[in-house]
């Protein structure tokens, strides 16, 4: 992994084999992110785990192969414990794409990754009683 920050973006390079989630986390304690937006991240991904909310729960999907990853995006909160919301869209070799809610990852020969600090606004996961989810609060 190498990572370099330039005013409140961070550019992250991982490489083949790391646990796309873990190295993030990583990442955000180093650079101190207590709020932050995972901007863009391109590569290639395995042994990763899609996932669609139905209304009600998560219909998870696990892919063993490499797949391209053409767009990831997310948001990053720190408050009582480090949530790192992810969605992604990947294709295969025959350019089918897949996407939806990135639960788990592994990086397949490199991941290039930008994230942007918060500096000035406060993003928190608080539980809505009606859907059940923990939203995206802003503060």
């Amino acid at each position: 992994m190498k990572s370099g920050e330039d005013k409140s973006l961070i550019v992250v390079k991982l490489d083949d084999g790391e646990d796309l989630f873990e190295s993030l986390s990583i990442i955000i304690e180093k650079y101190e992110i207590e709020s932050g937006i995972v901007l863009t991240g391109i590569g290639m991904l395995r042994n990763f785990v899609l996932g669609y909310f139905d209304g009600q729960v998560y219909q998870k999907k696990e892919f063993k192969d490499a797949w391209e990853l053409v767009s990831l995006q997310g948001s990053i909160t720190t408050e009582k414990e480090t949530v790192i919301h992810l969605h992604a869209s990947l294709a295969e070799e025959s350019n089918n794409v897949v996407g939806g809610h990135l639960f788990q990852a592994e990086v397949c020969t490199l991941n290039e990754i930008v994230l942007r600090k918060l500096n000035d606004l406060t993003l928190i996961r608080k539980e809505n009683p009606i859907t059940g989810l923990k939203e995206l609060n802003i503060l």
